[in-house]
């Protein structure tokens, strides 16, 4: 219990002096695997709330909502991007000698996470309760907490990768580029996966219909 809550607060310290946190961690601490995923959890969990309990100006969809949408499935679609984003970086960052694993990435992105999970909370909130002339607010809530996320995420992937800040941009732009990539592919085996399952379906009822027997 006293592990947990040393990581905690050591949570908060790497989100205020993000490169000796994340130092101590790549280098130093043994890393809260549950903690990590919990964290990822509470990012689904959290986009899952702000969606359905946002106010009505943020397009929230109402608790009734619960009945049209799948948690897991949403929680998952949520979740999926980050996951996409630690394959291309580990990828794009083993070309280009960095240090890093891909452990080291999804702890970096767990821990940037934490004050857009924060952010999220105070909009859900802040939502309920803002008139249309006040909705500058939500967006720069919502803008902050992105910003945070970013610069954190920055600064974690140059500690964790051993980069000067210009070579963590030209691999960040490396790793927006091999995403896309990643997604394309996977666009085109889906779509060809499709259609061969198509025509070997095809195939087995026109074979059904001739009465042939194997």
């Amino acid at each position: 219990m006293k592990t947990l809550v040393d990581d905690i607060k050591f949570l908060g310290y790497t989100c205020t002096h993000p490169f000796n946190g994340f130092y101590d961690l790549r280098f130093r601490r043994n890393r809260n695997w549950p903690l990590i995923v919990f964290i990822f959890l509470m990012v689904g969990v959290v986009q899952l709330l702000t969606a359905l309990y946002s106010g009505i100006l943020a397009g929230g969809a109402g608790g009734g909502a619960w009945m049209t949408i799948n948690p897991v499935f949403f929680i998952v679609t949520t979740l999926f991007p980050f996951l996409l984003f630690a394959i291309s970086n580990w990828a794009v960052t083993n070309i280009f000698d960095g240090n890093g694993k891909m452990g080291d990435i999804f702890m970096v992105l767990a821990y940037a996470l934490v004050p857009r999970i924060i952010f999220d909370i105070v909009f859900i909130i802040v939502s309920n309760i803002v008139t249309q002339p006040e909705m500058f607010m939500l967006n720069a809530i919502d803008a902050v907490g992105w910003i945070i996320f970013v610069f954190l995420t920055f600064c974690g992937l140059c500690v964790v990768h051993e980069y000067s800040p210009a070579k963590n941009i030209v691999t960040l732009l490396a790793t927006a580029a091999a995403a896309v990539l990643i997604i394309f592919v996977g666009a085109v085996y889906l779509i060809l996966m499709s259609r061969l399952i198509g025509m070997i379906t095809t195939v087995f009822l026109e074979i059904s219909r001739r009465g042939v027997v194997f």
